[in-house]
């Protein structure tokens, strides 16, 4: 899941990436628990800001395929109703969960 090939293109030494990396954690953690609760208290606003966030930082860190889905989730959460938007974020937990797991690895890792 996480790919850190486009995030070197931006980090010219290890302490940039490190921070780069270390940015991306907080910002998927955080924005991970405001789109739960978001969609706990059916605030589709809430839940559109942050897979806005989510959808810039995903190309820099994750494989092709996470990021092309998070950038269609956006889409959808603009387009259709949060009935909609809650279940595709909902399949796509597990996998943002490893991404977070990989992210902290690699972070222990630099």
């Amino acid at each position: 899941m996480l790919d850190l090939t486009r995030a070197k293109e931006f980090a010219f030494e290890a302490g940039q990436l490190r921070e780069l990396v270390m940015t991306f954690e907080q910002s998927l953690t955080q924005e991970m628990a405001i789109i739960q609760a978001g969609l706990a208290a059916g605030d589709a606003l809430k839940v559109e800001h942050s897979l806005h966030a989510l959808k810039g930082f995903m190309p820099l860190f994750a494989a092709q395929p996470l990021a092309q889905a998070m950038t269609d989730l956006y889409q959808t959460s603009r387009e259709k109703p949060l009935d909609v938007t809650g279940p595709i974020f909902t399949s796509l937990v597990p996998s943002l969960e490893t991404l977070l797991v990989e992210v902290r690895a690699c972070l222990s890792a630099l």
